[in-house]
């Protein structure tokens, strides 16, 4: 009969291998059995092991769980170096569900923890985890600050597993800069950061091929290819992109299979070669959905969507339009779910260290300990039940709405005020809306919608906050933004809806938008702020509407 000390082994083998299916079953065989044989030191590790390998093959909630049930042992027996671990990859994985502020507070607490271990490969790790945070959340000149940071540890270090994953994360945190400024139209700043992408890329594949590691190779080869495409270089990409497909196809790697897939279709309508685009899109499209990598399908309706369009088939390309938007909405929904969740998982975790403690009392108190906790209990469900109906996105277009805006609105206000960042406001609305719906029919008003939603996106920061406040009436709030830039991010937002081939929708059809645009201010509240941009937006419609107007300071 195998030993708890064996699985523990086999698992750690498993994850070094990157065998994380297999290490997340060895893993869960020795939390079982340490736990029946009361072994709390291996229980710790088990349960450190299936926070590591959840957290690399996207089980993020698992992960979470993991972190929870094992940092109060950890911060216990002040176990820095383990602590630190578990935190760096925790924070990855509440990245994963979009929870930013969850992400950060951990990222905090693994750099603190890092340092007092005095383990430079942690504190490597750690910044490793920061900078891919920050590329996370659109700040990708920090991102990558923190991620050169990184690697000049690991190159001091000698450490060739922590040399390739900061490697591989700058290429990507630069492969997303380049997205971004590609979507503003800033071409020499694309290129600059899809050439740093494809340099990391390049150091990558020799410390991959190096390690003998046949997933990472693999991966590497396909982010390198998708490099390598968007900035022109489509033959030699593709000669990549299908060494990958190969390699992962050949040690089982189905995910990396299909995101090959998924990244030499959008090569090929980024060449607007669509017909063959379309065929490897619909294939990719149902692999991904029997895996139920949401994501992955996500992209695949985006690229489809794509491609329908440029070909002209319209239908087609609002029907994967709206199955992209419904699944942003229904990510959303299983973010909010997921937090409900995890907030129950930790309350038990509390239930069973309080049930301890109380085991050591005096009668009294363990009965004025058990109505505390059951009050708390209650509490904490009724808060978990609201998160579940807590929907912060409009359904039409998966902006934020009105509810989102009501949240977050106050909290960027003060924290512009604490930090004396500047923040800026835009209302935007759509021009004689009303006639489009009379002329042409709701369901191409709803199409203009979700366009302009989508021309939204392509245009602002990720950090920026974008909702449909009702109607055709758009909210964006433009955070770290001087006046002066959010004028001409306006100007920019105004220049695109007006220069859209909305034909493509309806023929005839044309759109402009009307801005009015407001600067944060310490003696205004956020209804006065939005009420200051409304006064601006009322202005750009008197004067004739298209056109951005700044309110008076």
């Amino acid at each position: 009969m195998v030993t708890l000390a064996e699985l523990l082994s086999q698992a750690e083998q498993a994850a070094e291998r990157d065998e994380h299916a297999r290490g997340i079953e060895l893993a869960l065989r020795a939390e079982a059995m340490a736990r029946e044989a009361q072994d709390q030191p291996g229980l710790a590790l088990a349960l450190r092991l299936l926070v590591t390998l959840n957290s690399r093959e996207g089980l993020a909630e698992q992960a979470i769980a993991a972190g929870q049930a094992v940092l109060p042992t950890l911060r216990e027996t002040v176990n820095d170096a383990a602590r630190a671990d578990v935190l760096c990859n925790m924070a990855m994985a509440f990245l994963d569900l979009g929870l930013n502020q969850e992400a950060l507070d951990h990222i905090s607490e693994a750099v603190e923890a890092a340092r007092a271990s005095g383990d430079a490969r942690l504190l490597c790790l750690a910044y490793n985890r920061v900078g891919l945070a920050k590329g996370h959340l659109g700040r990708y000149e920090e991102g990558e600050r923190f991620l050169n940071d990184s690697l000049a540890m690991a190159r001091e270090l000698q450490n060739e597993e922590e040399i390739y994953r900061a490697l591989t994360n700058l290429g990507v945190v630069a492969s997303d800069a380049f997205d971004a400024f590609e979507s503003r139209g800033d071409t020499a700043a694309a290129q600059d950061a899809i050439e740093r992408a494809r340099r990391h890329g390049e150091e990558a594949l020799i410390v991959a091929r190096r390690s003998g590691n046949a997933y990472r190779e693999a991966l590497t080869l396909s982010n390198l290819g998708r490099y390598l495409g968007v900035s022109g270089r489509e033959r030699a990409a593709f000669t990549l992109l299908d060494h990958a497909r190969a390699l992962a196809l050949e040690n089982g790697h189905r995910a990396l299979v299909l995101a090959c897939d998924g990244n030499r279709a959008e090569l090929l309508v980024r060449e607007k070669r669509h017909d063959e685009a379309i065929p490897l899109l619909i294939e990719a499209l149902a692999g991904a959905q029997e895996l139920y990598a949401n994501s992955m399908v996500q992209d695949m309706h985006l690229q489809l969507y794509l491609a329908h369009k440029a070909r002209g088939d319209l239908a087609e390309a609002l029907t994967h339009h709206e199955a992209y938007h419904a699944l942003t909405k229904e990510q959303l929904e299983q973010r909010n779910d997921a937090q409900s969740r995890l907030m129950m998982n930790r309350l038990e975790l509390d239930q069973a260290l309080f049930g301890a403690e109380r085991s050591r009392m005096q009668a009294e108190l363990q009965r004025v300990r058990a109505e505390q906790m059951a009050a708390e209990a209650e509490r904490l469900q009724a808060q978990a039940r609201e998160l579940g109906r807590y929907v912060l996105a409009d359904p039409l277009t998966g902006l934020g709405n009105r509810r989102q805006v009501e949240r977050e609105l106050p909290r960027l206000l003060s924290h512009s005020a604490r930090s004396g960042e500047p923040l800026a406001v835009a209302v935007l609305d759509l021009d004689h809306f009303k006639q489009v719906n009379d002329r042409f029919g709701h369901a191409v008003g709803d199409a203009v919608l979700m366009a302009t939603a989508d021309l939204f996106r392509a245009r602002v920061r990720g950090g920026d906050l974008i909702a449909r406040m009702g109607g055709e009436e758009f909210l964006i709030v433009f955070a770290h933004a001087s006046l002066e830039w959010a004028r001409e991010a306006c100007e920019r937002l105004r220049l695109a809806i007006e220069g859209h081939d909305w034909g493509q929708i309806a023929p005839g059809l044309q759109v402009t938008i009307s801005i009015g645009l407001c600067l944060a201010s310490a003696q205004r509240d956020g209804a006065q702020l939005l009420e200051q941009a409304d006064l601006a937006l009322y202005q750009a419609k008197n004067e004739g509407r298209n056109r951005v107007v700044v309110a008076a300071l």
